[in-house]
């Protein structure tokens, strides 16, 4: 099998890998992004909220935080949402988190469905949703009060206005109990007639004593001989009891120690409750976590398959690149590139020819030196730095197809149109005096799919070559995923 048929084969596997694990990963949009609307809204503040951020509806996303700028001393936050889904009057946008410490988005209500639809543009109404910035504000009040409640029992009760006050209550009770003396004796009669009515009342029990002891006794009896026979559950219960108990003490003294180490300021609750700088820390530290998730999250892939036929080679290129972006300005690029313009081999010989002398007309035999140059299909690495200036112009340097190099590109209509030129290989040989340059252009005509076409070799005329071919280019988020899957799998 020739080499460039198993390239082939090797691309096409590896195309059809990757659709499957896309596939089965989550849904991409592979022909381009659906089509969006934008909207704004305000917030007091939006610490953890980055752009890419997810909005949702319902916990389900519908749409990326565009955009957030400061303005009046607010958080103005622009983003999109997918078309399909309709923001009528009346909706909502708060801010949320997924748990205490997780992902930090816009939670949509897109108000009842019966109302107008806002056109894009337009800026919904927020709300403060629960924090923990405003948790940890709660905490601190808390803290104040026991506090205040603790200098209000210590200012009442101790020093020697608390002991005058404890002298008050016991004066208090001694006029009382004086109090109910006099009650007593102004009541001295009615006492004694009671005191007559219980001792009736004892004469009546007196003869029905022996009555009630032997019932008592009997039931008494009764019960021994239940508890003879349930003695050894009792004794099991009693022992569970009695463990019970001893937990519920140790668990108090437990709970007195934490309480006072509380007081003193100590352990992270304590901290929590006692320590401002410490819950200005944790605030510090959770934004600087949810900062660096959300770094992470906006970060972009971008994936590229292409193919071009070359003229005057007879052959192809196929090509398979990948982009990572950290930021709309610049990103890095890494190709592997099967291409007829790799290694080159320069070959002579000599040729025997049979040509009639001009003088005697007779046969005579020369030998002439044959020289080709041929450039042979090999696979090679591309991996370039790519600065964007401006809206349209591009800038990338690095290795070209296995040779450092430069090169620089004009985009428009969004990056769907693009020129570009590039040079390569610097080196001097007999079989290439000068550096390769290579021209290109290509346009997006549909979703993701795209033409190309340009020049090979200017300055080679030995190599130079045109060519034509198309492409496919997928720009989206989850090719993370798709990043991360593959890497676990390994």
């Amino acid at each position: 099998m020739k080499l460039e048929s198993k390239v082939g084969a090797f691309f096409i596997g590896t195309i059809v890998i990757l659709g499957v694990l896309i596939l089965r990963t989550e849904k991409l949009e592979i022909f381009g992004k659906a089509k969006e609307r934008v909207f704004r809204t305000e917030f007091a503040q939006v610490a953890g909220l980055n752009p890419q951020a997810r909005i949702r509806i319902a916990g389900v996303p519908v749409g990326t935080v565009k955009e957030i700028e400061a303005l009046h001393g607010r958080a103005v936050v622009t983003f999109s949402v997918e078309e399909k889904f309709s923001i009528n009057k009346g909706a909502v946008a708060s801010l949320s988190s997924i748990g205490i410490l997780g992902e930090k988005y816009i939670e949509l209500d897109p108000g009842q469905a019966n109302q107008e639809i806002l056109p894009p543009g337009s800026t919904i109404p927020s709300k403060t949703g629960i924090s923990l910035d405003n948790l940890m504000e709660t905490l601190g009040a808390i803290g104040t009060d026991v506090k205040g409640i603790t200098y209000a029992l210590n200012q009442s009760i101790g020093g020697e206005n608390g002991r005058q006050k404890i002298d008050e209550i016991v004066d208090n009770i001694r006029t009382l109990t004086a109090e109910f003396r006099s009650m007593a004796q102004e009541n001295h009669s009615a006492i004694n007639n009671t005191m007559a009515n219980v001792e009736s009342i004892t004469g009546e029990l007196r003869d029905r004593l022996p009555r009630i002891a032997k019932q008592f006794e009997d039931l008494g009896k009764g019960l021994n001989e239940m508890v003879d026979q349930s003695k050894p559950e009792m004794k099991g219960l009693l022992g569970d009891v009695r463990k019970l108990a001893q937990g519920f003490q140790s668990t108090s003294e437990n709970i007195r120690s934490i309480t006072d180490k509380m007081n003193r300021g100590e352990g992270t609750i304590g901290k929590l409750l006692n320590d401002e700088s410490t819950v200005q820390k944790l605030n510090a530290a959770v934004d600087n976590v949810n900062e660096m998730l959300g770094g992470l999250k906006s970060m972009e892939l971008r994936l590229d398959m292409n193919a071009a036929r070359w003229t005057a080679r007879n052959d192809s290129q196929i090509g398979l690149g990948i982009e990572l972006a950290p930021r709309k300005d610049y990103w890095y690029s890494l190709s592997l590139n099967s291409s007829p313009d790799g290694k080159i081999s320069d070959s002579t010989r000599k040729v025997t020819t049979n040509e009639i002398d001009p003088i005697t007309g007779l046969p005579k035999t020369s030998l002439v030196t044959v020289r080709t140059v041929n450039a042979e299909q090999v696979v090679t690495l591309s991996a370039e730095f790519m600065k964007r200036l401006g809206d349209y112009f591009v800038l990338h340097a690095g290795i070209i197809d296995g040779k450092g190099g430069a090169g620089a590109e004009l985009r428009f209509l969004d990056d769907r149109l693009r020129f570009g030129g590039l040079a390569y290989d610097f080196g001097k040989r007999d079989d290439k005096p000068n550096p390769r340059y290579r021209v290109t252009s290509s346009f997006q005509f549909w979703k993701g799919l795209y033409i190309q076409a340009g020049m090979q070799d200017l300055a080679n005329k030995e190599f130079r070559s045109v060519f034509a071919g198309g492409g496919i280019r997928w720009k989206d988020d989850d090719l993370k995923k798709l990043v991360g899957l593959a890497s676990s799998g390994k």
